[in-house]
């Protein structure tokens, strides 16, 4: 190949990672204004990274998250925008999401499982920030999202089994947690939630009916969150089978006095 020719193609490569650039940078600033309509139309396009980092370090998904845009932040999550990037000052969606006081897009960061642990360059994580700007409930749940679920599995119905037959229960392999609502937080409720639910051989879930209620948003918040549970199926003898099961979930704003597996 010519010298000619290669320069040629430089040329073209370059000009085909700039006009994907534009694009990439064309999305986040969609984002960023709140236009949700041509964000989604450039996001169908394989050239456009959501991940993209402008010269602060910021993504499409920070811009959501802390200008309050909780469409576009589910938009992002959907197209597996990694959650856990930072900017240049070491903060990711979440923690710009609680410094801002965004409720929602705080709420799913937290279920879509965003990294509460991770610390900005001034050595603060998201609950750090939420406490010192008094955002008694943003930290709670992200103090429930930072710790393992409460919720027990319960078997209603146990199949007939032979003596030498071994049940094992069914086992969560993915949680996210369930979330108090604010309005029940505000209002001090407590108490739990039993879902009644088949887990399937394969691990699945099929549809899912609360059997004991407690608040309206809070049966929805752990309707939401358990039905994006993945299971190690029940066995008997190591074969997988379907099972009837309760899910209690508990809701209590001491954290202490959430039932731990009793």
């Amino acid at each position: 190949m010519t010298c000619v020719a290669l320069l040629t193609c430089a040329a073209l490569f370059s000009i085909g990672a700039a006009e994907a650039q534009d694009l990439s940078t064309q999305f986040r600033q969609h984002v960023r204004g709140g236009r949700y309509a041509a964000a989604e139309i450039l996001l169908a396009n394989p050239e456009v990274d959501p991940d993209a980092q402008d010269g602060r370090g910021y993504t499409a998904l920070m811009f959501a998250a802390e200008n309050d845009r909780p469409e576009l932040v589910t938009l992002l999550i959907k197209a597996n925008a990694n959650l856990n990037l930072q900017n240049n000052d070491g903060e990711t969606a979440l923690i710009r999401a609680v410094m801002g006081g965004r409720v929602d897009g705080t709420r799913l960061l937290l279920m879509a499982g965003a990294n509460v642990n991770i610390l900005d360059q001034s050595g603060q994580s998201a609950l750090d920030w939420a406490q010192q700007r008094n955002r008694p409930y943003i930290a709670h749940i992200i103090s429930i999202a930072s710790r393992p679920s409460v919720a027990r599995i319960i078997l209603s119905e146990k199949p007939v089994m032979l003596a030498t037959e071994s049940l094992e229960p069914p086992r969560v392999i993915r949680e996210t947690p369930p979330l108090y609502s604010e309005g029940a937080f505000e209002q001090g409720i407590e108490g739990r939630v039993i879902l009644k639910v088949i887990i399937r051989k394969d691990g699945s879930m099929g549809p899912i009916r609360i059997h004991e209620s407690l608040d309206p948003d809070l049966d929805n918040a752990a309707v939401v969150a358990v039905s994006s549970w993945t299971f190690e199926p029940a066995t008997i003898d190591g074969d997988p089978i379907n099972v009837l099961a309760d899910i209690e979930v508990d809701f209590a704003l001491d954290m202490r006095r959430a039932r731990q597996g009793e």
